[in-house]
């Protein structure tokens, strides 16, 4: 993985942890305090930011294998290793506290069907289980993209040509169908995954030497003053649709990645320092744990009377509960994530596996 992209992991997370800890915190039922909410309502922005990252990824490390269906083993163990085991420890981990709280309990799917279903990161129609589409952990609704991202591509391992007649039959659908039918034509052509396809373009222009004649600093400036237009549109809640800001901010930071890997490769990182690296190595526990946290300390916060002091009761709160979830995702990933990867590892890298041994790449 390129240093650069890391720091852009960590500060994607920060970015989605800030406005979910704001919007709590401005809730009646805790602080009530609706200018928390405020600051950061572009955070959610963290979401393009890392569908960009993993289509960059995702063809940066396994262009190679298109049109080379022996490596499919490969490719879909590194895939499911990657997003599974952490996942269904969180998933497992919240369903099983919540089970303990009446109040919770009731939220909770109780159908064997909706709970393999989630289990299994399979879509979901929001409008039928409520919420975002993913019962228990409300943002695995993105991990559902990434796995049915991660489909897509297994086809072009098996077909390349197969591949480019998907992506080629997405625009079309997303063009004409988009909006016309409901679920599961909703999701299949939603601009979420637009933004995939984005990062995988920006990976094609990265491996072009035409591409280094450019100073990095246009695409830069470029992907700032989209990025920064739109966050200051969601800021004043301006009449721009969630469609177009998600398809906005995935163009301002196809543009950002871009820069950060031309300048990286003239030795120019960002935010290279340990605590950003090993935080972006973090990203992904940070992400799937930190909404259940901030449940968590929010309801400690309003059992030991931090209400009562008002504003300083707030940002008391607010310090402790980001600070808390940077640590305990941090500690997360050093305990259980980082362990549970290695293993994984070892266990594809022995001799006489069915599963072909993946090339070696510092890419993911």
């Amino acid at each position: 993985m390129y240093q650069s992209l890391q720091s852009g992991r960590a500060i994607a997370a920060i970015l989605v942890l800030l406005f979910h800890l704001g919007g709590v915190i401005a809730l009646e039922k805790y602080f009530g305090i609706q200018e928390f909410a405020i600051p950061f309502s572009f955070g959610n922005s963290g979401v393009e930011f890392f569908f960009v990252l993993s289509g960059f990824i995702i063809y940066h490390v396994h262009k190679y294998d298109l049109g080379k269906p022996s490596r499919l083993g490969a490719y879909v163990y590194k895939r499911i290793t990657r997003v599974y085991p952490v996942y269904l420890i969180v998933f497992v981990g919240v369903y099983g506290l919540a089970s303990l709280s009446p109040q919770l309990r009731d939220t909770l799917p109780h159908e064997l069907g909706l709970i393999i279903k989630s289990l299994l990161l399979i879509p979901q129609n929001k409008d039928l289980v409520g919420g975002t589409g993913a019962p228990v952990l409300a943002v695995a609704w993105t991990l559902q993209f990434e796995m049915m991202f991660y489909l897509a591509f297994s086809l072009g391992i098996i077909n390349r040509r197969a591949g480019f007649f998907l992506i080629g039959g997405y625009i079309l659908g997303f063009i004409f169908v988009r909006g016309e039918l409901g679920f599961p034509f909703s999701f299949i052509f939603s601009e979420y995954v637009l933004l995939f396809l984005m990062g995988m373009l920006v990976a094609w222009l990265v491996s072009h030497k035409s591409i280094t004649k450019i100073n990095p600093r246009v695409f830069a400036l470029s992907g700032l003053l989209v990025y920064l237009l739109t966050a200051f549109g969601a800021i004043v809640d301006s009449d721009i649709s969630q469609a177009l800001g998600t398809v906005l901010y995935g163009i301002g930071f196809s543009f950002i990645v871009l820069a950060m890997i031309r300048y990286e490769i003239d030795g120019k990182i960002l935010l290279k320092n340990r605590f950003f690296q090993l935080l972006g190595s973090a990203s992904y526990a940070l992400y799937l744990i930190h909404f259940p946290l901030i449940s968590i300390l929010c309801k400690a916060s309003m059992f030991v009377g931090l209400k009562n002091y008002g504003l300083l009761g707030a940002l008391v709160a607010y310090c402790f509960i980001f600070i808390t979830c940077i640590a305990v995702a941090i500690a997360f990933h050093i305990i259980i994530e980082k362990p549970i990867a290695e293993r994984f590892r070892k266990l594809i890298m022995k001799p006489n596996k069915s599963i072909q041994r993946p090339a070696k790449t510092t890419a993911d």
